[in-house]
């Protein structure tokens, strides 16, 4: 991460250089200075763009809710909530996968636990890779299939001890509605998704008989699926146990709202003890009831699906799922598209810890940012800073590494900039250099007459943005996260951009400006032309950016104080190395430090004086002069003519071709394909054929020009890559020739044979 940190840096200043005179650090102090001025946002927020591209960071999740968000605005509200948590202690299918299984097998089950504990601390990636495939398996198979779920957007959380979970939303088919202002749909929606999710406890008494076994290690395939069996799970799994450091927490306010209490459980009462003004923020333990219902909780705007219960402290599951998964899940159905906001609010951008405003880490950063590249500093103990603001499990690191997406959606989302087109943010590609890109809204701008009557929404949801290729029919739309959503009330200053953005989505048009125009009529305002549109046109695909006069959808406020609680750390043995070592904090990666440590001022470095004096290294471009002062030479060593007597009679075959075709001068080309495996004498066939080619051509340097693949064999030729040989771009956008670089490949080419 660190890595990518640099790298994102260093495309930054690049960016940002290209397009202005460099910052000292006088002036990059002076521009921030006072960190919540406008030009001072604006470059901390250019660098925090850059960090969203850095998995796992905030930037990085607060762009996932904006896109959960477009997702909900786009595909309307989802049928449900599930969240999957793992028994990362117990499955048998991960640990048929570590080592020592048949020692895990056959162990008593409090030997069994430590095993487990010791196998999972010794192997996370396995047990990160391992729930992920759980999971997509489950979800493809199971979900898909019970649910008729046509689309879905999850994401993975690491908690407590570092295990993973799986939070997602998934939108179905032939969902109940969720018109909540209605008694009758409220009481349809309640009857339709208790058949799906209860709280119901088989066993409510259970206790657990001696000697039963751990229901959730046993080989599933082995045993029947019984009321018995899911009382076993259940009971184990879904009982919600409450405690200061998970769910217990202050209210953020007090009032005399009533909470319903029927039958609060001893455990809770016990809790509160020390605590008492502390309440389960998961409202636990709730009411019993026969039937499910959809009930309004305190406090919040939106309504909330309650289960039938005969437990206090049952969370909600659905049978076939809790007994496919045998581990902890919650499922709740979605009752609204403001629940939906708040979640994406709450849970999708949520920090372990309380964040710092932006431009407070950048106060605290650029104390330290060096005079030698400033800006380059500044950017880059910014971004490590927002990396190293939270701490990651070794199952996080893992899923990391093994590069496993931390978010999945069935659907791709497009960024829309609805700011007027002066203002659109610029696009680049990262070659050699920084050049900027047409974004699409240009690109939509600047189209072919046979696009002529297509609309900006469908370019973005149905073509191919670079090739203007219609997607396939199977295809799925893609989803629009806009930015800025401008007010949609009349009366507020941004309707007219509102109606701009609205314009601009649904009529074809080759600049802004002709926006104005409808139905013949020139317009002095996007707001009167938008009122003609909606008077006149009553066609147009829904854009998904709202209608007039609707009250915009905003995160409700948390009703809980944010509560830390930080375990004790065991460091490892390389922490504490890393504090021996001078002025080198363990959270901070401070290169500009070197030179000036301890170490650095007490060591005598007389030996090294005058080393390494090329003023290629001092100016940054040694390599180039070494390149430039060493040009390839494709010659090759001589070979006498006897030496074509060693060859077997299918490369002498391939020999006579070759110098035949040249020494007759023939006009035609010669293509001749050779196949043979490693060691069959390839290589050597090449060589001997450039060494007499090249004596064939006397003096007047060789007319060979030896190319491969790959670099390693482009070497074992003597000779260089085709991608270099025709310049041919490598996970690069194509890009024509100039006709500079054309003339000289010509001329490189024009008298060559190529192998």
């Amino acid at each position: 991460m660190r890595s990518q940190a640099r790298a994102w840096s260093k495309f930054f200043v690049k960016q940002h250089d290209g397009t202005r005179e460099p910052l000292t650090r006088e002036q990059l102090i002076q521009a921030l200075e006072y960190s919540d001025d406008p030009e001072a946002q604006e470059l901390i927020n250019s660098v925090t763009r850059h960090v969203v591209s850095i998995r796992g960071t905030r930037p990085f999740w607060n762009r996932k809710r904006q896109d959960l968000e477009a997702y909900a605005y786009s595909l309307g509200c989802p049928g449900a909530f599930i969240t999957f948590s793992p028994a990362d202690l117990h499955w048998r299918s991960l640990y048929q996968h570590m080592p020592r299984y048949g020692e895990w097998l056959r162990a008593s089950e409090p030997e069994r636990m430590a095993l487990s504990r010791y196998l999972l601390r010794q192997n996370p990636h396995i047990a990160a890779f391992h729930f992920y495939r759980r999971y997509c398996f489950f979800r493809d198979i199971v979900l898909r299939k019970k649910f008729n779920i046509t689309d879905y957007w999850d994401r993975y959380e690491w908690q407590g001890r570092g295990s993973p979970h799986n939070h997602g939303l998934y939108w179905m088919e032939n969902c109940p509605g969720t018109d909540m202002e209605d008694e009758a749909a409220r009481d349809v929606f309640a009857r339709t998704w208790g058949f799906h999710i209860t709280a119901i406890n088989p066993e409510p008494t259970r206790t657990v008989p001696q000697g039963e076994g751990n229901p959730l290690s046993v080989d599933p395939l082995s045993i029947e699926m019984t009321f018995l069996r899911l009382s076993q799970i259940v009971n184990r799994c879904q009982r919600h146990k409450c405690n200061t450091t998970y769910c217990l927490r202050a209210r953020k306010r007090t009032g005399d709202l009533a909470r319903d209490m029927e039958g609060a459980a001893a455990d809770i009462e016990a809790a509160n003890v020390a605590s008492p003004e502390r309440e389960c923020r998961f409202d636990f333990p709730r009411a019993l009831r026969e039937l499910a219902a959809i009930i309004r909780k305190e406090g919040r705007s939106y309504y909330v699906f309650e289960a039938a219960r005969n437990d206090n402290l049952m969370n909600h599951f659905n049978p076939a799922i809790v007994l496919g998964w045998l581990a902890n899940i919650d499922i709740s159905p979605c009752t609204s598209l403001q629940g939906v906001i708040t979640y994406a609010a709450k849970y999708c951008s949520k920090s372990e810890k309380k964040t710092e405003p932006y431009c407070k880490l950048a106060d605290q950063v650029l104390p330290h940012t060096a005079r030698r590249q400033p800006l380059l500093s500044f950017s880059s103990r910014l971004m490590n800073k927002l990396i190293a603001e939270r701490d990651y499990s070794a199952q996080e690191i893992s899923h990391l590494l093994l590069n496993i997406p931390l978010q999945e959606g069935t659907r791709l989302v497009v960024a829309v900039d609805c700011r007027p087109l002066a203002q659109h943010a610029r696009s680049y590609r990262v070659d050699e250099d920084v050049n900027e890109t047409i974004g699409s809204y240009r690109k939509y701008l600047e189209r072919n007459d046979q696009h002529e009557d297509i609309t900006y929404l469908e370019y973005l949801q149905s073509y191919n943005l670079k090739t203007w290729r219609r997607l396939a029919g199977q295809a799925k739309k893609r989803v629009l996260s806009y930015f800025p959503r401008y007010r949609s009330m009349e009366s507020s200053p941004q309707f007219n951009d509102f109606c701009r953005v609205k314009l601009m989505m649904s009529h074809p048009h080759r600049s802004p400006h002709e926006l104005l125009v409808v139905g013949g009529l020139r317009f002095d305002s996007f707001a009167a032309a938008y009122k003609c549109c909606r008077e006149h046109h009553d066609t147009h695909s829904d854009d998904h950016y709202g209608e007039p006069d609707t009250n915009e959808l905003r995160a409700e406020d948390d009703e809980f104080e944010l509560e830390i609680h930080e375990e004790p750390v065991a460091d490892e043995d390389w922490h504490e190395l890393a504090r021996m070592l001078p002025d080198r904090p363990l959270e901070e990666e401070d290169i500009d430090i070197l030179g000036r440590r301890d170490i650095d001022i007490n060591y005598d470095w007389t030996p090294h004086v005058g080393r390494y004096t090329d003023n290629g290294i001092l100016n940054g471009d040694y390599w180039k002069q070494r390149k430039a002062g060493n040009r390839r030479d494709l010659d090759v060593d001589h070979q006498p003519l006897e030496a074509r007597d060693s060859l077997i009679r299918e490369q002498r075959l391939v020999y006579d071709t070759v110098m035949d075709h040249f020494l007759t001068r023939e006009p035609s080309q010669l293509l001749l394909h050779v196949d043979g495996g490693g060691g069959t004498g390839k290589s050597y066939l090449i060589n001997l054929l450039s060494a007499h080619l090249q004596a064939a051509a006397a003096g007047r340097g060789t007319p060979v020009w030896r190319a491969a693949p790959t670099g390693v064999a482009g070497n074992q030729i003597s000779g260089t890559t085709l991608h270099s040989l025709l310049h041919l771009p490598i996970n690069k956008d194509f890009k024509p020739l100039s006709a500079v670089d054309m003339a000289q490949l010509q001329k490189k080419l024009r008298d060559n044979i190529r192998l």
